[in-house]
């Protein structure tokens, strides 16, 4: 996948975040994030199906996201669906806002081009507002992700807590009705009302393993769990900056100006101002899997180097993704390969802000 950087300036776009000229995100992306967000969408999977098969009659270079394909080329794409099937998954992506149709007057779907005034004009599935909103539904997904790990969380939370009422009655009617009630999909805020009214006896830890906090002031970027007190009081620094930073190495720190200067196409791509590194730490998890890292691996790369180390090397990656042929595989081996010990992502960092200083020069 290639990013294309918008021309608006940062922080003042409304609505496209990637261009799908030329060079749009691969489609086994744009499925795997949709379908990840499809809860929070309201999308199911048999209109899934109908979109996948929609962008596979897309071109991979191309100056429009119009499909052509006839009811019959879909309908054999999907399987044999019928022409009823294929009108009500067209007819609820439009509700989702993820298509327009343009029909010509016979209902045909074609293109006629203009030599004189050198224009076209496309009648067919028209899949831009799809492309406009993958920022957004990336985010969806994202939320849709934690969501679900909650549930889990929850579940497993309750299951402990009735442990001890079954040991003591295993006839206890309150715990084998819990028991039979998570079985069925419950939201967060029901498994929390069940979790409540039960006695806690569970102990329950804050636990982000010590490497990192995401709004304080200073970080430490060494994997270490401990981070030295310092005694000298410091002026506030009105440019936030900031937040990582590694006592061995003074001069080893990055700051969220320099991390913006230096991976500028990844902050182009925010439709919301980069203002801490907890907006850092949110905009690389939606970026992840539109470059191709999936959330098992996010999750890995966390666990072994922190979440915020994490997000700093996606927005690295961004920035030179178009020389690595896979994306995930390289990201995998920097942060949780066998020597993810030795990598540090504010280097990375650092070593792109002076690469781009030297072709600035060099210009």
């Amino acid at each position: 996948m290639a990013f294309i950087q918008a021309t608006a300036a940062f922080g003042l776009r409304a609505s496209e975040v990637l261009s799908a000229d030329n060079a749009p995100p691969e489609r086994h992306i744009i499925i795997e994030t949709l379908r990840e967000a499809a809860p929070l969408l309201g999308l199911k999977p048999t209109v899934l199906a109908t979109l996948d098969a929609m962008l596979s009659c897309l071109a991979p270079k191309r100056n429009h996201n119009m499909v052509f394909a006839s009811n019959l080329t879909l309908s054999a794409r999907r399987n044999g669906v019928s022409d009823r099937t294929l009108r009500r998954h067209v007819a609820a992506l439009m509700e989702l806002n993820l298509l327009e149709r343009k029909d010509s007057a016979n209902g045909k779907r074609f293109t006629k081009y203009d030599p004189t005034h050198r224009q076209s004009i496309h009648f067919g599935f028209d899949l831009s507002p799809l492309f406009c909103k993958l920022d957004e539904i990336a985010a969806l997904a994202v939320r849709a992700r934690a969501q679900t790990e909650e549930i889990a969380y929850l579940k497993s939370k309750l299951r402990a807590q009735i442990r001890p009422m079954l040991e003591a009655n295993p006839s206890d009617n309150r715990a084998l009705d819990i028991l039979r009630r998570l079985r069925n999909k419950l939201t967060v805020e029901e498994l929390s009302r069940m979790s409540e009214a039960l006695p806690d006896t569970i102990g329950e830890t804050a636990d982000d393993g010590g490497k990192h906090s995401l709004r304080a002031t200073v970080m430490s970027a060494s994997n270490g769990q401990n981070v030295r007190h310092h005694q000298k009081s410091k002026k506030e620094n009105t440019e936030k900056e900031a937040a990582i930073t590694n006592d061995e190495a003074p001069g080893d720190s990055l700051s969220l100006p320099e991390l913006m200067k230096a991976c500028p196409d990844a902050a182009s791509f925010s439709l919301r101002r980069i203002e801490d590194f907890a907006d850092v730490v949110t905009h690389a998890q939606t970026l992840a899997p539109m470059i191709g890292i999936d959330s098992a691996t996010l999750r890995q790369a966390e666990r072994c180097i922190g979440t915020l180390p994490s997000a700093i090397t996606i927005w690295a990656i961004v920035q030179f993704h178009d020389r690595i042929r896979n994306v995930g595989a390289y990201f995998r081996s920097l942060t949780s390969g066998a020597r993810s010990h030795e990598f540090n992502a504010v280097r990375l960092v650092k070593r792109l802000g002076k690469l781009s200083e030297t072709h600035l020069v060099t210009a």
